[in-house]
């Protein structure tokens, strides 16, 4: 490997390494602090991680699988998808944030379905 990548790399790594361990420091130290960002995420970062998580896997091996299989015709998946997500954004998720923290502050859906039921 040449030199300079070597030197990119190990900076490269340091750098994340340094992100990391700010991060870290300026986390609290439950659950809930990790897992929700202390709740102190606004809705567009919430929104683009909850979105990359959902759609990552899927729009990367399954959508080009299913349009390599059925053809261009598949389209209207990632349609229907992206109407779907922004169904849930704009309907579902403020009202999911408020019961969440009325039902025994649940973090996770089956927490929230455990406490509210």
């Amino acid at each position: 490997m040449a030199t300079g990548t070597i030197i990119s790399l190990g900076l490269y790594f340091v750098v994340m390494l340094g992100i990391g361990l700010f991060a870290y420091r300026q986390t609290d130290t439950n659950v809930e602090g990790y897992m929700l960002g202390g709740r102190q995420l606004g809705p567009a970062v919430t929104a683009l991680s909850a979105g990359a998580s959902d759609m990552s896997g899927w729009m990367l091996m399954g959508l080009p699988g299913a349009m390599y299989v059925s053809g261009l015709s598949a389209g209207w998946i990632a349609v229907g998808l992206t109407l779907g997500a922004l169904a849930n954004y704009m309907l579902v998720a403020p009202r999911l944030r408020v019961y969440t923290e009325v039902a025994n502050n649940s973090i996770t859906l089956p927490d929230y379905f455990e406490n509210r039921f």
